[in-house]
């Protein structure tokens, strides 16, 4: 037997010279070469014999069998050569895969066995955080300090430099006696190696009093409050993190600045901590610096604005560049308000008794006011197409003098040329002038650009090397530049984009695009050239996802686009990352191409995940200040009255259920007006597709706000929602429950059939529709919606009934951020197969009827005051009736429409809103009208009108809206001032001079304002 050795990558050509190599390892090569030479001379005697088998140890390699036999220089049945040998072993280091290789060749009958025996390179696999994180720092910052990245080749000598990273990382953060320990463990399969961070953080420390010296010229007492270091009121000092111990320098600084002692200077000189009293002094050196002052000389202008214009207050220094730039900032500003010929300059004062002067001394000249914006010498673009492009505004309602800079008209000139360059316009040029007394007006001004456009060069003759036809087919319809095309740069650089974009698709990760343009023989054309290199194109060789626990491999598989054999892109490693993310099972996802730099054709993906806790609880605090409309027993108030409702959630989740991802989802609400529990069991991605999702659900809600009674209802349902298109989504449920009615302000004797118990079986479909830019705040786009459902006996229902729903709104941008939004609200529920004892209108049980008016359908009402009220009915052989209460019983037609003008009114967080709601909750269909005036006491079909202001107050969780509603035409009815057991004493067969002075109707109208305080806009 003999052995060939070969230990580095640069030491074993013949043709090599080692001082190639650094000086470092120079010994090294040399014995290399040695052992190369010797292992020749030994291999001598099997020169010429044939090949009679090429092995490898171990059967799995780093490179597939394809690139193996690509840069193999042995083949079987072939002589034996030791010159193959080391071309090949050189030719496998060069693929990055090995860091050692030897090759044993023995006689096996009359030829050589040839046997290469390698060790891969170990490379970085899953890394993983183990123990109790006391955030900050967090994972993230942990495994960002560690330094492993995957896919990289692992370094023994990487460990001990991570492990006093993160620990330098606890101490930072006030862990002094953090315990680290960084371990690693190799799967001799795969080799990657798997690097476990086990962490003990301890207890973390506090600070103490800090220490300061240098040019103070504050108490001690405001430092301290402006580091943020101790609690306020109880004087208790902080626990130590980076975050707060740097922001107590900044918050030095600002405290200085806020003294005007602008070029304060403040270092974190050491932090010396105690380990007996785990206490950490910080120690600051600070110089004060003077005062400094900056003025505005012959002009006035805030402090704050000037602080927003001049630099230096920002930066905290008062350098040459800052103060110039501070008065080209002040220039614009003044030439935007009308100040067109305004000169601004600047001078320092020298620093005395402790203060130093920057005074700006700004000439205003006399205001004017920019009437006109001309556009000249355009041709190819109309003059409203470069107008959106301008920064110049004549003057309007939101600009009282125009918009106007110098700044803003070179900007211009530059926008209008890029338009014409794009477009093939090379030789453009634009100027613009500004005149003066426009039009013989005195100080109003007029600004002309003036565009010279030039020939418009084309693309002549146009070749693309480098693609085969296949391959262009699919990319030249959708290249900028072609024959007879515009040429530009821009067009050029976006059909760069587009080819090596297809190309990396397609797995060509070295792809490379060049042009070539030159002059045409006919004028002003352009003969283009695109030059692709295209490179060696690699393969996916197989997909490793790392880091799985819980979560089952088929549904991590589901997300996966890559399979063996596909191309290698970059793009669908992409997009597997984001399909693996939108799970919703893992806190983390990374990707790595295994071996990305070496020259294999074929190569393993690497993706490493990290779960993400399972149980998920949110808590959740809220309350609505309206005309509420509580359950109630006392019939004096049937539209109810203001009242304050908090609200109190709570939302448990667990994800990724048996590891299939599956969610159980509990909702909680709790107010005087509701309660309420929701469990759903949600299975994403039914039936192998992302756009589909089946839920399991059960719901119990008790309910009181509606002012007739409060409402019980037990429900189970499943649902299966199909998203068709990015806006657009379908719904499929079957809803079974049962629906009861407590607390009724009309007595059960009077309505017995409304206030039994009633099953519900539902079957219904909802579509959606939502192309709005943003749900919380919307500016523009539409939202529909339409929900049909049928309740039959055949589906378990005592109550056979079809319900429909549909909403649609719109909101369009107007000019000056202002927003028009309108919403049309419009629903019926017939009823069929009416039982013998019902009515159509009772046939429909309370619960189940459209109830309506409040802060999200119509303001002219409080909440759930809209529609038909009690009215009593007839009872008697001498013709008395049962006492009317005026408590609204809902109704089985809803029609509503709302207007809305959005406006800014105060900075860029407060808004104002001027509506009009319309409609009406409707006893049925056919009893729908959209009369202005109600015809008596009982008449609630008609629509009531309500207009309108609202304040809206921007939050990160969408708008804090308060509306003010005056109601135009509120209805009008009867009711009874009483408690029920006083209406029950009134007995419909007595003559009414013996009825009690209470049993008289007492004619009451719904209050003409109305005030409505929540979060979110109303639609």
């Amino acid at each position: 037997m003999s052995r060939l050795v070969s230990g580095a990558p640069c030491s074993s050509s013949a043709s090599m010279n080692v001082h190639d190599c650094p000086p470092s390892i120079w010994i090294f090569l040399m014995a290399i070469q040695s052992l190369q030479a010797q292992a020749v001379q030994a291999g001598d005697r099997f020169e010429g014999k044939n090949v009679v088998s090429i092995r490898y140890d171990p059967p799995v390699q780093p490179l597939s069998r394809a690139d193996l036999d690509r840069v193999q220089r042995l083949i079987a049945g072939t002589p034996y050569s030791a010159a193959a040998v080391g071309e090949t072993i050189d030719r496998m280091f060069q693929t990055g895969a090995y860091s050692d290789i030897r090759v044993d060749a023995e006689l096996s009958g009359d030829g050589v066995a040839v046997t290469y025996l390698t060790k891969p390179v170990p490379r970085v696999g899953h890394v993983e955080v183990k123990g109790k994180v006391k955030s900050p720092p967090n994972k993230s910052a942990l495994l960002s300090s560690a330094g492993f990245s995957l896919g990289e080749a692992f370094d023994e000598a990487a460990l001990p430099e991570a492990d006093q990273r993160i620990k330098q990382l606890f101490v930072s953060n006030g862990f002094y006696d953090a315990d680290v320990h960084v371990e690693k463990e190799l799967d001799p399969n795969s080799q990657l190696v798997s690097i476990n961070i086990q962490i003990d953080p301890g207890k973390r420390a506090r600070f103490e009093m800090p220490e300061m010296h240098g040019e103070l010229k504050l108490p001690e007492a405001t430092i301290l409050r402006a580091t943020g270091w101790r609690v306020i009121l109880i004087h208790r000092w902080k626990h130590v993190t980076q975050a707060l111990m740097d922001g107590g320098v900044t918050g030095v600084k600002k405290k200085y600045q806020k003294n005007e002692r602008l070029s304060a200077t403040i270092d974190l000189e050491k932090v010396d901590h105690d380990a007996t009293t785990r206490r950490v002094k910080p120690t600051l050196a600070i110089d004060a610096g003077p005062k400094i002052e900056v003025e505005a000389v012959d002009a006035k202008i805030r402090k704050g604005r000037l602080k927003r214009y001049v630099p230096v207050y920002e930066e905290g220094a008062t350098d040459t560049d800052l103060l110039v730039e501070g008065a080209r900032n002040l220039r614009d500003y003044f030439q935007n308000s009308g100040y067109p010929d305004v000169e601004v300059t600047f001078r320092k004062t020298p620093v005395e008794n402790d203060k130093q002067t920057i005074e700006y001394v700004i000439e205003r000249g006399t205001r004017k006011k920019l009437v006109h914006v001309a556009i000249e010498g355009n041709r190819y673009f109309k003059s409203d197409t470069l107008r959106e492009r301008l920064f110049l505004t004549p003057a309007s309602l939101r600009f009282w003098h125009g918009r106007y800079s110098e700044g803003f008209r070179k900007r211009d000139e530059e926008a209008i040329a890029s338009i014409y360059r794009a477009n093939g316009f090379r030789d453009v040029a634009v100027t613009s002038s500004l005149e003066e007394n426009y039009r013989g007006k005195e100080n109003e001004i007029s600004v002309s650009y003036r565009i010279n456009e030039g020939s418009m060069w084309l693309v002549g003759m146009f070749h693309i090397e480098g693609l085969d036809p296949e391959e262009q087919k699919p990319l030249v319809p959708q290249l900028a530049s072609s024959a007879g095309e515009p040429f530009a740069y821009l067009n050029v650089d976006a059909d760069r984009n587009l080819v090596l974009r297809q190309l990396y698709r397609l797995g060509y990760p070295n792809a490379s695009f060049q042009y070539e343009a030159t002059a045409s023989n006919e004028a002003h054309q352009v003969d283009l050239t695109y030059k692709v290199v295209k490179g060696r194109q690699e393969f996916v060789r197989g997909v490793t996802v790392l880091g799985l626990t819980r979560t089952r491999l088929n549904l991590v598989n589901k997300a996966i686009e890559l399979h063996p054999g596909d191309p290698l892109s970059q793009i669908a490693v992409n997009t597997t990352q984001q399909k693996l993310d939108d799970l919703g099972v893992f806190a983390r996802v990374e990707s790595a191409i295994l071996d990305a730099d070496g020259d294999a054709r074929d190569k393993f993906v690497l993706y490493d995940v990290e779960e993400a806790h399972r149980y998920t609880m949110r808590l959740g605090v809220g309350a609505e200040i309206a005309q509420l409309g509580a359950a109630t027993t006392n019939l004096s108030a049937p539209a109810g009255g203001t009242g304050f409702s908090p609200r109190f959630l709570i939302n448990l989740s667990r994800i990724d259920f048996l590891g299939l991802g599956h969610t159980i989802n509990f909702d909680g609400r709790l107010s005087t007006l509701e309660q309420r529990a929701a469990i759903n069991y949600t299975i994403p991605h039914f039936f192998q597709s992302k756009k589909r999702t089946l839920t399991f659900g059960g719901l119990y809600d008790k309910a009181s706000d509606v002012r007739t009674f409060s409402s019980k209802r037990e429900e189970v349902s499943i649902q299966l929602s199909q998203k068709l298109s990015k806006p657009t989504t379908v719904l499929f449920r079957y809803a079974y429950r049962r629906v009861s009615v407590a607390n009724v302000a009309i007595p059960d004797l009077l309505v017995p059939q409304l206030a039994q118990p009633v099953r519900i079986g539902i079957i219904s479909g909802n579509l959606i529709q939502d192309r709005r830019d943003n749900p919380a705040d919307t500016h523009h786009g539409i939202y529909n919606s339409i929900d049909v459902g049928v309740a039959s006996n055949i589906l378990g229902s005592q109550r056979n009934f079809v319900r429909a729903l549909g909403r649609n709104a719109t909101y369009y941008q107007l000019p000056h951020k202002m927003v028009l939004a309108r919403q049309l609200t419009f629903g019926i529920i017939q009823p069929f197969k009416l039982p013998s004892d019902l009515s159509s209108t009772d046939a429909i049980p309370l619960p189940e009827r459209f109830f309506g008016g409040g802060n999200v359908s119509m303001r002219g009402f409080g909440e759930n005051q809209a529609g038909p009220r009690d009215i009593g009915m007839a009872a008697g052989a001498n013709g008395t009736e049962t006492q009317p209460t005026g408590f609204p019983l809902g109704g089985n037609a809803l029609f509503f429409h709302s207007t809305e003008l959005r406006f800014p009114l105060l900075g860029d967080n407060i808004g104002g809103v001027f509506f009009h709601d319309m409609g009406n909750i409707y006893t049925n269909i056919g009893s729908m009208s959209l009369r202005f005036t109600q015809k008596n006491d009982q008449d609630f079909n008609y629509a009531v009108q309500a207009v309108g202001f609202g304040i809206r107050y921007k939050t990160p969780i969408g708008p804090v809206r308060a509306d003010f509603a005056y109601s135009i035409n509120p209805p009008q009815f009867v009711g009874f001032k009483g408690t029920i057991d006083q209406l029950l004493t009134c007995n419909p067969q007595l003559p009414s001079s013996e009825l009690p002075g209470y049993c008289t109707g007492v004619p009451q109208r719904l209050s003409h304002f109305q005030f409505f305080f929540s979060i979110g806009q109303t639609f």
